[in-house]
């Protein structure tokens, strides 16, 4: 395979999985590291991708009509745990931290952990009332939309079933 047509296998994965992070494109290539990193540098520097740091993260987006704020959710939803909080607040509306973790089974510090970084990058809303902890989804309409547009790209049935849901009721 040469140059140009390993850079478009590469291209193609990050369009039509906006937010995947090395390893994952790496996996789903089948490519060698040192390999993808050259090709991922050359379309970086030629502006045909985008590459964003998240945390221990580096996401990879195409420069193409994707705007920041999706770029933003897309790279916090390609957590699955992160992904799975989101959904539920976007269908049951404001929820406790307590009910969150009920619902998920999940560690009390575990989902705290995942509910910090999501009010950090400005996808949830936090509300302090007394002894409790208050979540819901920032902009609700424009997270549904993002996951909307890209549900191909997580092969989640959570997702498809969410999105099915979601554009019945619009």
């Amino acid at each position: 395979m040469n140059d140009i047509e390993t850079r478009r296998r590469i291209y193609e994965e990050i369009v039509f999985n906006p937010g995947l992070h090395f390893r994952e494109l790496q996996r789903r290539l089948n490519m060698p590291v040192g390999l993808l990193s050259y090709h991922l540098k050359v379309l970086m520097e030629r502006g045909i991708i985008i590459v964003r740091k998240e945390g221990k993260y580096t996401r990879y987006f195409p420069n193409t009509a994707m705007t920041q704020e999706e770029r933003k959710i897309m790279g916090a939803l390609r957590n699955e745990v992160a992904r799975r909080i989101v959904i539920f607040l976007l269908e049951e509306g404001r929820k406790t931290h307590r009910e969150i973790t009920n619902h998920f089974e999940l560690s009390p510090s575990t989902i705290s952990y995942h509910l910090a970084r999501l009010v950090k990058k400005s996808i949830l809303e936090k509300e302090i009332a007394g002894r409790e902890s208050y979540f819901w989804v920032r902009k609700p309409e424009e997270v549904a939309f993002t996951i909307i547009k890209y549900r191909k790209s997580f092969l989640d049935r959570l997702v498809d079933n969410f999105a099915s849901l979601w554009t019945e009721r619009k």
